[in-house]
């Protein structure tokens, strides 16, 4: 079996050390991703553009590494504030699997990397080509 790196096409690498994602045999491992931009590394305040953005940088990793939203087999998601904005991060996330989700698992948390950060996704999809 080969165990490697995925990178997005922005090729931006996090700065600390961890990988964007991680292939190996038929399963993708997409690190947290937050609502910030990967280029710019600006985010918005709103709990639904992060929730947006985060799940597009899960996405454009899933991609980079073979799989898709639609090979998903587990989410996780870290909420800064659950009891104020989990219907609207709900809400985001029914756009991007709006039938047969993924099985989940949503956590509050105190804090996330940067302050101002409201959610961070991560998944585990299954490789298209290897299906």
């Amino acid at each position: 079996m080969d165990r490697r790196v995925v990178v997005p096409k922005t090729g931006l690498r996090p700065g600390v050390p961890y990988s964007p994602g991680v292939r190996w045999d038929k399963l993708l491992f997409v690190s947290g991703q937050t609502g910030s931009d990967p280029v710019t590394r600006e985010f918005p305040a709103d709990i639904k553009a992060q929730t947006r953005q985060a799940l597009e940088n899960v996405k454009a990793v899933a991609e980079a590494g073979g799989a898709s939203l639609a090979t998903a087999l587990k989410v996780s998601i870290a909420m800064t504030d659950m009891m104020n904005e989990f219907q609207a991060m709900n809400e985001v996330f029914r756009e991007y699997f709006p039938k047969d989700p993924p099985a989940r698992t949503t956590v509050g948390v105190a804090h996330l990397a940067r302050q101002g950060l409201k959610v961070e996704i991560d998944m585990i999809a299954v490789i298209k080509d290897a299906e």
